[in-house]
């Protein structure tokens, strides 16, 4: 797996290299102090998987770059890497192309469940706590889940097991711990028993 890091600040991206390193050594980890360095990396080579991308670099602006980042690699998964910003800035970002959101302020819990997902080339995006706005609306949880999670939930409330899960889905029971893990954050439960439930009610409210 061939990841950049476009960051500015040389311990951040040590940290994040660390994190990543420890999950897996069969990656390809290039670093981009400036966004002029990201781009002549991607000049040479556009087949990135990961691209960890801060808003707060300081020769770019976010909207053209993420536009760039599309046109020069667009089979990337664009990670926004930043300190916490308003739900608006962050909603902004992922209608421009970035698929998941890890701020530099994540937990060590929080760190190492966002680096599994990612490394399994899903979208991670965290609590609702870290996203919500003033005036966000109760229940926008669901907004946040992304359609592998939704897949999961739905044959959650089927009542099959993990396993059953990992197997019709084409993924291990590990990563299907990981998701359910981030589900129940993301909808404020804490078992298997109440997501189905919240599931259930939320599927009727749509319905009626």
């Amino acid at each position: 797996m061939k990841i950049l890091i476009i960051d500015s600040q040389f311990f951040v991206r040590a940290g994040l290299i660390q994190v990543l390193t420890s999950f897996s050594e069969d990656l390809a980890i290039y670093e981009a102090p400036s966004f002029e360095i990201a781009q002549e990396y991607l000049r040479h080579q556009s087949d990135y998987n990961l691209i960890f991308f801060d808003m707060d670099i300081p020769d770019a602006e976010v909207r053209p770059t993420l536009q760039t980042l599309k046109k020069m690699t667009p089979t990337a998964h664009v990670v926004l890497f930043s300190w916490a910003r308003p739900l608006s800035e962050v909603r902004q970002a992922l209608s421009s192309g970035v698929r998941s959101y890890l701020p530099k302020d994540a937990t060590a819990e929080e760190a190492k469940l966002a680096i599994r997902v990612l490394l399994n080339n899903d979208r991670y995006l965290p609590d609702e706590s870290r996203l919500a706005g003033s005036g966000a609306r109760q229940g926008s949880a669901e907004h946040f889940l992304s359609p592998r999670q939704l897949e999961i939930m739905q044959l959650l409330a089927q009542g099959l097991s993990n396993k059953e899960i990992a197997t019709i889905l084409g993924i291990t029971e590990g990563t299907i711990r990981v998701h359910l893990s981030a589900i129940f954050k993301a909808i404020k439960v804490s078992n298997r028993t109440e997501a189905t439930l919240w599931y259930l009610l939320r599927q009727k409210r749509l319905v009626n």
